[in-house]
């Protein structure tokens, strides 16, 4: 129990890590890299003599708890095949990731990719790129925030390839939350909404764009004021068919 106390804790975090916003899926690839190599760690740790338990805070405790110290050492080194064995699982759920650790790096950080490694249609602009000072300067950001920075006339297959990574759904939270979002905007206390203003209440509920509201009241009063001291001119039916 103190063991799967511990490993469970571990999960709970990464699956923490990979919920929230914002996150593309070079981001959540990181996450899983790193669980990965803690993976590696853990193994390690529980394979010394004696166990180290940094990590392990329940075994830990349980072992200074039993007075009989070499029983509980051997039962903890049983537990270096259960995390190999989830190693496994990790290594084969995730392959797919893996497989495209060249893509995400690009994605990631352009200016320190190996423009050998990438594909061939985008080693040209990629040289362009990694030779420009400007970019270079720039190198600090990171993701999205740095492919805004590129212009489209001069690297337009880096820019597609960056729209690429950037829309792929690397988890079901969007689609999950919005979903929460319609079931709370269109409740049984609303239920006469039509589809136009819920698709309005939609986009101000997931958008990650703030409104500006007292800057549109001020327009809509603008135009109210404009109305009222300068009114429409009519004119004749003839003219209006003109």
């Amino acid at each position: 129990m103190a063991f799967l106390t511990d490993i469970t804790g571990h999960l709970n975090y990464l699956n923490v890590r990979l919920q929230g916003k914002d996150q593309t899926v070079s981001d959540l690839f990181g996450h899983v890299n790193s669980f990965q190599m803690k993976l590696g760690l853990f193994r390690d740790n529980l394979a010394s003599d004696p166990p180290n338990l940094t990590h392990f805070p329940a075994c830990g405790e349980l072992r200074n708890d039993i007075p009989e110290m070499a029983e509980c050492e051997m039962t903890i080194h049983r537990y270096r095949e259960t995390l190999e064995m989830l190693q496994d699982q990790f290594n084969n759920r995730f392959q797919d990731f893996h497989d495209k650790r060249g893509t995400n790096q690009l994605f990631t950080d352009p200016i320190s990719a190996v423009v050998n490694d990438q594909p061939p249609e985008l080693q040209m602009e990629l040289c362009e790129l990694q030779g420009d000072f400007l970019f270079q300067m720039k190198r600090n950001e990171r993701g999205v925030s740095f492919w805004r920075l590129l212009p489209e006339t001069r690297f337009p297959l880096l820019r597609d390839f960056a729209l690429k990574q950037a829309s792929m759904f690397g988890s079901t939270y969007i689609c999950e939350s919005n979903f929460s979002m319609m079931k709370h905007i269109k409740s049984k206390e609303k239920n006469r909404l039509s589809d136009q203003t819920l698709f309005h209440l939609m986009q101000l509920g997931c958008t990650g764009i703030d409104v500006d509201i007292p800057l549109i009241v001020c327009h809509v009063r603008a135009g109210f004021i404009l109305a009222r001291h300068f009114p429409r001119p009519q004119v004749c039916g003839w003219a209006e068919q003109l």
